[in-house]
Parts: structure tokens; sequence; C-alpha cells
């Protein structure tokens, strides 16, 4: 401790520590430097900072600090801004009238002021810096989910007489199975149908869009239709299989199905031609996941199949399930399998082996979802459980309030989950802290199935009366934002 009087002290602050303590350190720095010092803080203290000084602002608002914190946050770019909130969407905007609520719905005049706001305070920040302006975007987006009010939203119609379920979205099309053994398709930005997808004679039971939006596909019966995703006219029928077809999955222009007869079957989607028969499993074959190079396929023969693509040939089988595997996950070289004996397991296929197997209290054929290494599913019918596939398979926690048995769930990149349930609700939830966060939608009538699908910005809900005499209810819910 100092024996200088205070009067001492005082003046040294003020002739030798103040000077130095105001100095503009960045200023004295090569520049590399000072951006390398700069990155370390965080995008708060950027934004802070960026109001010191011209050379501060330049130095924090470069496009080289903020691509790093989005590259920390696994940010890319994407589409510019929406305005969802105008033409056909405000057309039909979901309302109490229609039977929907939406907590904290801003009105048009409200939304439009909204955003003449955020231009006013952020339009030149897409000027200076698109990498932060990118980084705030996808703050704000996270943010209109967690808490903010709605924008936009809109109703699409379905057929009166026939009920819409499992939609799809794919970029801007969004498309959905009907009771009319069709598949309808309709603009996301216009909220207006695109083209009703025709041929089938059965219930069309899944349908996939290619990466390219180059090609629609559905199964009914023992076929699979390929239509043109952007005429809907018809291109191919892919038939070979015996009975009816279960599933499909599709990359790039290669599809493999799976059928009813047993096997599967790699097609050409370019020709329509089969390339391979995969043949092997000793019953259905219920599901299957295929990345372009590796097919994977579970069955009621209770096990899971590796197929080579190009070969054809069996390159495992996986077993421990007791009863069928109806359901599968993958994740590089792992893939979740989930069976009616109540288990999910987690296998890694380097090694054949089964690391985890996670114990469920539901059997019944219901969503699984994967981020990292975390996986989210039903744990029982009103209860969504966390499972951590890496550590040993015990259930780390449960997303417990649910108020009736939930029917889908989607998960969001951002750790946030969307569940339907028969409560007429659909609501969000925070998986990494397992709480509840809002109520999104909600309907006026109860025995309604609710099926949903959400990307980072969009949500698409399709509700049918349980006894399909009340029509479909289509909602879409938009969490874009404008500015950031």
């Amino acid at each position: 401790m100092s024996d200088k009087p205070e009067s001492s002290k005082t003046q040294l602050e003020e002739d030798i520590i103040q000077p130095l303590v105001q100095k503009d350190f960045l200023s004295q720095l090569p520049e590399e430097v000072a951006y390398s010092i700069i990155a370390y803080l965080t995008p708060c203290d950027l934004t802070v900072c960026a109001g010191v000084s011209r050379r501060w602002q330049r130095i924090c608002e470069d496009d080289r600090t903020w691509q790093k914190k989005c590259l920390e946050k696994g940010y890319v770019k994407f589409d510019a801004p929406s305005f969802r909130f105008l033409g056909g969407w405000a057309t039909n905007r979901a309302n109490e009238e229609a039977g929907i609520t939406i907590p904290s719905h801003m009105d048009l005049q409200e939304a439009h002021q909204n955003r003449r706001e955020r231009e006013v305070a952020y339009g030149q920040c897409y000027e200076r810096s698109s990498w932060k302006s990118l980084y705030l975007r996808k703050q704000r987006i996270i943010s209109n989910w967690r808490s903010r009010p709605i924008q936009s939203s809109t109703v699409l119609k379905g057929h009166d007489e026939y009920a819409i379920r499992f939609p799809k979205i794919h970029s801007d099309r969004i498309v959905a199975d009907s009771y009319d053994n069709t598949l309808q398709v309709w603009n996301v930005d216009d909220a207006q149908p695109a083209f009703a997808l025709t041929g089938h004679m059965g219930l069309v039971h899944t349908s996939q869009v290619s990466d390219d939006g180059k090609y629609i596909l559905g199964h009914s019966s023992s076929s699979v239709r390929v239509w043109c995703g952007q005429t809907g006219v018809q291109r191919h029928i892919l038939r070979g299989h015996t009975d009816s077809v279960r599933c499909m999955r599709l990359h790039g222009t290669t599809l493999v199905s799976g059928s009813d007869d047993g096997t599967l079957r790699v097609w050409d989607l370019v020709d329509g031609k089969c390339l391979h028969i995969l043949a092997g499993h000793l019953g259905i074959v219920r599901c299957v996941q295929f990345d372009g190079r590796r097919v994977v396929s579970g069955a009621n023969d209770c096990t899971v199949k590796v197929w080579n693509v190009q070969t054809g040939e069996c390159l495992q089988t996986l077993t421990g399930h007791t009863k069928l595997v109806y359901a599968l996950l993958p994740q590089r070289d792992l893939v979740i399998s989930k069976g009616w004996d109540r288990t999910m397991r987690v296998w890694d296929l380097r090694r054949a082996t089964c690391i985890a197997i996670l114990v469920t209290h539901q059997s019944s054929d219901s969503d699984f979802q994967l981020r990292g290494n975390f996986l989210v599913s039903f744990d029982t019918y009103s209860d969504v459980g966390v499972w951590d596939i890496r550590d040993g398979g015990s259930c780390i926690r449960r997303l417990q309030g649910v108020n009736g048995h939930i029917t889908s769930l989607q998960l969001l990149g951002s750790g946030l989950l969307v569940t339907t349930s028969y409560d007429c609700s659909v609501q969000v939830w925070d998986v990494d802290k397992g709480t509840f966060v809002r109520d999104l939608v909600r309907l006026d009538r109860h025995s309604w199935r609710w099926h949903c699908q959400a990307t980072e910005t969009l949500l698409v809900c399709a509700g049918e009366s349980e006894n399909r005499d009340g029509g479909t209810k289509l909602i879409l819910i938009d969490f874009d934002t404008s500015y950031p």
C-alpha cells in the first residue's frame, strides 16, 4: 500500500495513468493485430465498441470479424428477407373468426410500421457489413420464435370434403398429401395453389421433393409416380414392386424405395429405370435412409441392413431389436433405429455394433429427430424425452406438461422444439433447458389431428378433424425478419 498522501496519488492518476487509459490503443496497432483483438469480443460487445469512434466502427463492423462470429455459430448466407405479410398472406390471415388463435399476432398496420422502423434502424448495416446483418438477423429470427409478436400468418384452403395431411416445405413450395388420392402444391410467397398432382388410384402415403425442386414424388399401392416440380406434369411411373410401397428416400436423382414385398429398389429418376433390386429382408421393409452412397433399411424381420447402392450388395445386417423396426435416422457413420420393442438403438456402422440402447415408454409409430448428439422423441403420449446418444442411452430430460397426446414434433437448429397435440395446440419448447417457451397456435375445437413441419423461418401446420368431416386447416406462420 502506498505511503504517498491522497493528493499525490490523485495527481499521479491525472498526469500519467488517465492519459494512458484515454489513448486509442487500436489506432496504434497494425490493422491485422487490431482485428485479431476485436475478434475475441462477444457480438454484444462488438456492437457497443462500434460506437467509440469511426475507426472502431470500421473494425467492429468489418466483414472478417462478423464472418468469424457467423461461422462459429454455423450461420451461412440464406435468401433475402421475405415480405409475406403482404399480398396473398394478408388476404387470408389466421384469426379467431376462422377458429384460430395466435397469441400476440400483429395486425397489418403494425407489421408495416415495424418493418419501416427496423429499416431506418438497420438498413445501412446491410451496406456496411453483410455478415453482421446476417448474424443479427439470425438472432432476431430465433427471438421471433421465442417471444416476439407474430408478424404474418395465413390459412391455406384445403378441399372442403377431403383432408390434407403431412405438409412438407421445400424452398418456395408446400406439398401435402390429400385423401382424394392427390398431392396438393401451394406457392409459399403468395399463399396460392400451384397445382394438384394426380394419377394415383389410391391414397398417397408420402411424398418427397428433390433438392433442386425439379422432381416431386409420391407413392401409392405398388408404384411411385414422378412429377415435374415446376409444372406438375407427370414424368414417370416407377413400377416393379409386387406389393405396396411402404417408404422411399431420394438423393440427387437416385431414389430408393422399400416395399411390403420385402425388397428395396434403386431407381434413376432421369430415365425412370430400376438400377438394382436389394433383396434380403424376410419381412415388410418399413423404413429407409440413403445418403447417395449407402442405403440403410429397417423391416418387420427386426433387422437393420446396410447396402452398397452401386452394387446392390448387403454389407451389414444389424440385429438386436426384438420387434419390427419402423424408423431410422442417419448421422455420419451412425444410424439410430426405432423399434416396436420400445427401444431406439444407436449403431456404429464402421464397426457394425450397437453403442447405445435408448429405452422409451411408447411403442407406437412416432417422430424422433436428432440435433448433434441429442435425440428427441416421444417418451409417452404426453411427454417428450431428450437423450444423449453418446451417453450410454440415458434420458437426460423430459419435456413435461403437454396437454393431450402429441401428434408430431419438429426440432429446429436453434435448439427449439415445436410440438402439436390433440388439445388443438402448437407449442414451442427449449430442448437444452427442458422448459416450455410459448403457445403458437390454438384451435377452438378438439378432436383434430395435427402435423407440422418447420424451416428456419416458416412453420406449416395441417389440422384435420378426426372423423374427416370438418375439412382441413393448413396454417402458415412466418418467423422471418426484414431487418435485424
